[in-house]
């Protein structure tokens, strides 16, 4: 009777330990940086897309280059933190060849300016996926 005793002990004791070890936060910590970065890159990526009506590509071409080097530095700042896959995630989508910030970009480089139509749209859209990212960031706790 006292080895069932010492060994139900020993089981809760190990359960315990799971159960606390398992229970640690499944999404990263509010980082002032990471809000900093997507506020400023909101800006920035709407800000040419409100350009890219009246401004050739080859001229707004180093605020381009400018614009993708921050979010490249936004993506990677982001993909390193631990539990913050669904930040990075939403990064990627802006990153991704397939999606369409770049497929705005190689429009704009092809035709040399965009439609006020499409640079109103892609305003939106840069403007909506970046008020996700601040919005994950900051319902995250502080």
């Amino acid at each position: 009777m006292n080895k069932v005793v010492r060994l139900k002990k020993y089981f809760f004791g190990i359960f315990f330990l799971i159960v606390l070890f398992g229970c640690k936060a499944t999404i990263a910590l509010y980082d002032q940086y990471a809000y900093t970065q997507a506020t400023s890159l909101k800006v920035d990526l709407q800000n040419l897309a409100l350009v890219s009506d009246s401004v050739s590509y080859e001229i707004a071409k180093p605020d381009i280059d400018k614009a993708n080097t921050e979010l490249q530095k936004a993506y990677e700042y982001n993909k390193g933190r631990d539990q913050n896959s669904l930040s990075a995630k939403q990064y990627e989508t802006l990153l991704s060849d397939e999606r369409f910030y770049k497929n705005f970009l190689k429009d704009w480089k092809m035709k040399g300016t965009e439609s006020a139509i499409m640079s109103k749209n892609i305003y939106d859209q840069i403007g909506d996926l970046m008020d996700q990212i601040i919005k994950l960031e900051n319902g995250k706790n502080k």
